[in-house]
């Protein structure tokens, strides 16, 4: 899987309830993954998406619990796919709610 399918599988159900805050939030789950580690200024590929990560960041209808929940969800139904977590294999995902609040 290469960042652009990881990043979508992740966050492209997240419910930012707008889906162009959706795509933004793949849009830059896929830059951060092509160069972790790097300043976000220095990864982004013009002032445009530059511009547009920050509008996003500082976006007060962004709420960051649902993007935490989208990861969560989507990684706790690849371990339910898994025997190494014994007793977990029963739960469906949808059940599970995410014991942390993201700030």
């Amino acid at each position: 899987m290469n960042n652009a399918q990881w990043a979508k599988s992740t966050f492209g159900q997240a419910d930012l309830g707008d889906p162009r805050r959706t795509t933004r939030l793949v849009k830059l789950a896929e830059t951060l993954a092509n160069d972790p580690g790097k300043p976000f200024v220095s990864i982004t590929q013009s002032p445009a998406d530059m511009e547009g990560a920050y509008r996003f960041i500082r976006n007060e209808h962004v709420n960051a619990d649902a993007i935490a929940k989208a990861g969560y969800l989507v990684t706790a139904a690849q371990a339910a796919k898994h025997n190494l977590l014994p007793g977990f294999r029963g739960y469906h995902c949808h059940h599970l709610q995410p014991s942390f609040r993201a700030r």
